[in-house]
């Protein structure tokens, strides 16, 4: 039996000069026995490779650091986390999957974590069934309601988050599942960063959390919110400056996001309760074309201060300004220019608005 054997540093994952890690795969894949068997990138770059043998294969090699992979047998693959030294897998050929892989740690909290998430999993697929129902009847008040609980089911799964990396703090897939949880939360970002050791803090995820928490430190909750500057529809500047002393609902969006402008339905609504009360809404768009922003400004008709940041998605300084990962995101600020709540949607948007209107 050959043996595909690479001994490859991945640049730019790991923040430090970690060791390496040296690890080997024996497979026997029944069904399979003749072929090539390939470790490769999430990006299906090649890392390694190996003749199949009468249904047998091992793959050996070093890398920068344990992480995720792709294990391909001729053409059936799954995504792993690999952080074993010695890892096998055998199964059946058309079973080929994650589940069989013996002997990585990682890849065991994976398929527990998954388990336990399937539970917030079916609830977020029934509301959202039910958010649809409601959009398709035009009772946006049901809607709210609907995906008022998809978000409250993804606060319920944060919560969870915490717990399994509280329990795992050592092991990459805890990074991994980090860094996803806490990329546009500063809070969020600072609690699971601290939660990991200092080894995983070091993982490529650890790496990133940390980059995601330093670039969310200038515009947290708590803090005033940031200076910057966009522009109005007849491109006029409009400063954070200029809007203090309301309570301001900056509403980030692009004409090219679907739930960006299904979110509008729902603001428009806060916006008729909230307008003569000292609330002000002003979104904030991060299209690349200002033609195709005005355009659907003329579509949605919206009804508020609409505004154009400059550079578009990809460069735009006041996205990176606020950490923005993902749209719609929606900041709330209260009159002093303090930033009360990032991310904050529907009724729980609603219920801070009131909030601070009580004060």
């Amino acid at each position: 039996m050959k043996i595909g054997i690479i001994f490859i540093m991945l640049v730019c994952i790991g923040c430090s000069g970690a060791q390496q890690y040296s690890f080997s795969i024996q497979g026997n894949v029944e069904g399979a026995k003749y072929g090539k068997a390939f470790l490769l990138t999430p990006k299906e770059e090649v890392i390694c490779s190996t003749k199949i043998e009468g249904r047998g294969f091992e793959l050996k090699g070093t890398l920068k650091e344990p992480g995720q992979y792709v294990l391909r047998v001729n053409r059936r693959q799954f995504t792993f986390f690999m952080d074993g030294k010695s890892m096998s897998i055998e199964c059946p050929y058309r079973s080929f999957s994650s589940g069989y892989l013996q002997g990585s740690p990682a890849n065991d909290l994976s398929v527990e974590y998954g388990q336990l998430q399937e539970d917030y999993t079916a609830r977020r697929e029934r509301f959202l069934k039910e958010y649809k129902k409601a959009m398709d009847a035009g009772d946006q008040k049901a809607a709210d309601e609907a995906m008022t609980q998809v978000l409250l089911v993804g606060e319920a799964e944060f919560a969870l988050t915490r717990e399994f990396v509280r329990e795992h703090p050592d092991n990459i897939f805890s990074a991994y599942i980090s860094e996803k949880a806490g990329r546009e939360n500063y809070a969020k970002a600072k609690e699971l960063y601290e939660l990991l050791t200092p080894r995983a803090q070091q993982y490529s995820w650890g790496c990133l959390l940390k980059q995601h928490l330093d670039g969310l430190s200038a515009s947290a909750e708590g803090l005033m919110c940031p200076e910057f500057t966009v522009s109005d529809e007849e491109g006029n500047p409009v400063t954070m400056s200029s809007l203090k002393g309301d309570i301001l609902v900056l509403d980030f969006w692009a004409s090219w996001c679907g739930p960006c402008r299904q979110e509008m339905k729902s603001l428009r609504e806060q916006y008729k309760e909230f307008k003569d009360k000292g609330v002000r809404f002003v979104s904030i768009s991060l299209d690349a074309s200002s033609d195709k922003w005005k355009e659907a400004c003329e579509e949605e008709k919206i009804p508020w201060l609409s505004t154009l940041a400059a550079g578009g998605w990809d460069d735009s300084e006041v996205r990176k300004l606020f950490g923005i990962q993902s749209i719609p995101h929606i900041v709330l600020v209260d009159k002093e220019g303090k930033i009360v709540g990032k991310n904050v949607r529907r009724n729980i948007l609603r219920d801070k608005i009131i909030e601070l209107l009580n004060k």
